[in-house]
């Protein structure tokens, strides 16, 4: 690689930049890497995909803590009012402190697929 800078740049600046290259190089292709995925991850996600259907409340059979503490995470069984069971996950503590009887969940549609999903949400969203 030296050569080819020295027949292009001359042997004292081939140097110069040979030293450069082999000092900023790798960091600089790392932040240039890095810029590419971020603008590819923002320009291929979509944020209008999932759209909200309604907000549903539904009696909750069980509630695991993941670990000893229920702030890190709950997996929780509920009841839909049409009588199917779901199995979800919680891992916000607000969420998953306010659970007793009754949970708030979101139903949302996949505008690609069409699959319905559901997701906790805070009571109160449920509430009226």
């Amino acid at each position: 690689m030296l050569s080819l800078l020295a027949k292009i740049l001359g042997p004292n600046r081939a140097v110069t930049a040979y030293v450069n290259i082999r000092r900023f190089g790798i960091p600089v292709g790392l932040v240039i890497g890095f810029a590419v995925m971020f603008w590819l991850i923002v320009r291929i996600s979509n944020p209008d995909r999932m759209e909200h259907l309604a907000y549903i409340r539904a009696d909750v059979i069980a509630v695991t803590p993941l670990m000893q503490d229920a702030n890190s995470g709950v997996f929780i069984d509920v009841r839909l009012p049409d009588g199917r069971e779901l199995k979800l996950t919680e891992i916000e503590g607000a969420i998953s402190n306010e659970l007793g009887d009754m949970a708030c969940l979101e139903r949302r549609r996949d505008t690609v697929t069409e699959e319905i999903s559901y997701r906790l949400r805070r009571l109160h969203r449920c509430a009226g």
